[in-house]
């Protein structure tokens, strides 16, 4: 009987310590999906993933909406060819979460090379099956 008990008991906690750790795994592969539809333009994948309410902020100061972010990323000065995060912090409430980190841009703006290490914040809501990105603010570091 204690064995059956124990037994339960381990397979609870393994059980529920998976499930808390899923929605960060979920939205750390949406992240990595994003950057790589970034580094080989995707449209259909940029909008997969991204709130019809977006609202992308670049560490410059200029915003754009969902519409204007995509063909920004499709067609605009800037070419990403590496996009890479460090000291990623994600917190997770209900069907919210909130990601902080370091990124590390390489690429070309207007065929100029373009290194970049800048501070992100984003917001991805839970919506349907997946997460989306809602907000997002780039941020020069000190």
């Amino acid at each position: 009987m204690a064995n059956r008990i124990f037994l339960l008991m381990f397979s609870f906690l393994v059980y529920t310590s998976a499930n808390a750790q899923k929605p960060d795994k979920e939205i750390e592969s949406s992240i990595e999906t994003l950057n790589k539809a970034m580094i080989s333009p995707d449209k259909s994948t940029l909008d997969k993933l991204t709130a019809e309410d977006l609202s992308y902020g670049h560490s410059t100061g200029a915003v754009q909406n969902k519409s204007e972010f995509i063909k920004d990323v499709l067609s605009g000065p800037v070419k990403f060819f590496q996009i890479d995060n460090a000291n990623q912090i994600i917190t997770v409430t209900d069907n919210t979460a909130i990601v902080r980190n370091i990124c590390s841009i390489k690429g070309t703006r207007d065929g100029a090379p373009l290194d970049l290490k800048i501070g992100i914040l984003m917001i991805w809501i839970k919506k349907g099956e997946g997460w989306k990105l809602l907000a997002r603010q780039g941020y020069k570091l000190p």
